[in-house]
């Protein structure tokens, strides 16, 4: 079976624009554990660059202690400085790495020779093997370029040949070969892996770059490849440049495509991207399959679909594991009489007062080039149906903002600290304020929570106790 190792929280930091902190490395650090990621990989911080050992550590701590099957890995340069600091963070596993290339050994180690590098990756090894680290990785950097039309005069098989027998023999339990540049095209990455296989029996690691947009396709060659123990892969892909292989696209390929088991839990990476979007303010985009675009409709052919039976168009296993109830309709020009049918259901209205309200939202979509939001379809209806839709349902059927405001009244005796201090946990909500008025708290809330649940309806729960009234007024 393929072992996942995450490095969203040390390759991920190298795409331009991401920044961690403490607090978002712990908890995307025990999210990762808590879905099964069973190798999570972390950066050494220079103190002298702004960082503590403590910002780092206090994660790795943490998930030592409350995940005993998972191994926390330092990722660091092939250098006794390094190794050093290393020491400091108690972490299971510990990978150095040195480009081999012709060109890195000329550009970014000044002509440093093929046996001096060899050398110094051996004597790197050997010394995490002294200091106790369990998991040790040489990591190739560029290796891929040895099969590339970009390989120097010097990147011979060869040389390949002496390292990989090298770092084995020094003690590596694990070696990286990644396609550092992005440059390996699919049709050459199994070929890629047998060669180096030739020249070593240790377990191999594959990390691809997106430059070509190919990492996850090379990825997914590389988990059916025998040899290959370890694949890299970050949340969003997110990395240096434009990325490595996404998390969620090679799990959920590898599980609902192809039936194979990484052992991560399948059902819970939505709650994980959307948890990472939230501490982290790094937004999932609009293409990524976990986007909210992927569970909205605009076409009213597939409205009408998926009003009936969603995995007409949505994959099953995304239905299933992924949609959460979060399916959704564009109120727009292509927008289909179903749609008017469910929020209507229930209500004596005839066929054409529902198409007056279908054509009223496609001509007003049309002149303002925009979709209607769910407040102007609760208002188109009632002006062409006479019917008093509660903003709720409106906003479960149609596409608006994934936020909404809650307005709360509460029983004058009841003590609201406790509450406020609950709520401001919660991590669906972004802001909980006390004001004063015709309402005691005000939210800023997303419409679900990770589950699916319905926002509004899980505080009245909560705190049915407590509540008079909650008034729902969605964003946009």
């Amino acid at each position: 079976m393929i072992t996942v190792l995450d490095s969203t929280l040390r390759e991920g930091e190298l795409q331009p624009g991401v920044y961690f902190t403490r607090e978002s490395r712990l908890v995307v650090g025990k999210e990762l554990a808590e879905i099964g990621t069973k190798r999570i990989e972390f950066p050494i911080v220079y103190p002298n660059r702004g960082e503590s050992i403590e910002d780092i550590k206090s994660a790795t701590d943490e998930i030592q202690r409350c995940y005993s099957d998972v191994t926390t890995i330092l990722q660091i340069r092939a250098h006794r400085d390094d190794i050093d600091v290393a020491r400091k963070y108690d972490v299971g596993g510990c990978a150095i790495y040195q480009a081999p290339t012709e060109m890195h050994r000329r550009d970014k180690f000044r002509g440093l020779e093929q046996d001096k590098l060899i050398e110094n990756f051996v004597n790197m090894l050997s010394l995490l093997k002294d200091y106790g680290f369990r998991y040790r990785r040489a990591t190739l950097e560029d290796a891929s370029r040895f099969i590339s039309e970009e390989r120097g005069q010097q990147d011979t098989f060869e040389f390949l040949g002496r390292l990989l027998g090298a770092v084995e023999q020094a003690g590596a339990t694990v070696i990286s070969i990644p396609d550092t540049s992005g440059i390996l095209p699919p049709s050459k990455c199994t070929q890629f892996i047998n060669e180096v296989k030739k020249f070593t029996r240790a377990p191999l690691a594959c990390h691809f770059h997106n430059d070509y947009g190919n990492a996850l396709t090379n990825a997914l060659i590389a988990a059916g490849v025998p040899g290959v123990e370890e694949v890299h892969v970050s949340i969003l892909g997110l990395g240096a440049r434009n990325g490595i292989t996404d998390h969620y696209e090679f799990i959920a390929t590898l599980h609902d495509l192809q039936g194979v088991d990484c052992g991560e839990r399948r059902d819970q990476f939505r709650p994980l991207y959307e948890r990472f979007e939230q501490v982290t303010g790094v937004p999932i985009p609009w293409r990524h399959p976990l986007s909210h675009q992927c569970f909205t409709e605009k076409a009213g052919t597939h409205q009408s679909q998926v009003m009936r039976d969603p995995k007409g168009y949505i994959p099953s296993k995304k239905v299933d594991y992924d949609s959460k109830g979060t399916i959704r309709f564009e109120a727009g020009q292509l927008m289909s009489t179903r749609i008017v049918n469910e929020l209507l259901d229930g209500h004596d209205v005839g066929a054409e007062a529902k198409d007056s309200v279908v054509t009223t939202i496609a001509g007003r979509s049309a002149l303002r080039r925009r979709p209607v939001s769910p407040w102007e379809v609760r208002e188109i209806v009632r002006e062409k149906t006479g019917v008093d839709l509660p903003i709720d349902k409106v906003s479960r059927v149609i596409r608006g903002s994934d936020f909404t405001y809650i307005l709360v009244k509460m029983v004058p005796q009841y003590t609201t600290a406790k509450m406020l201090e609950e709520l401001s946990l919660w991590p669906e909500i972004e802001t909980v304020d006390e004001v004063y008025g015709e309402a005691d708290l005000i939210l800023l809330t997303r419409l679900k929570d990770a589950s699916g649940t319905d926002v509004v309806d899980k505080i009245r729960a909560r705190f049915k106790d407590g509540i008079i009234k909650t008034v729902t007024l969605p964003v946009g």
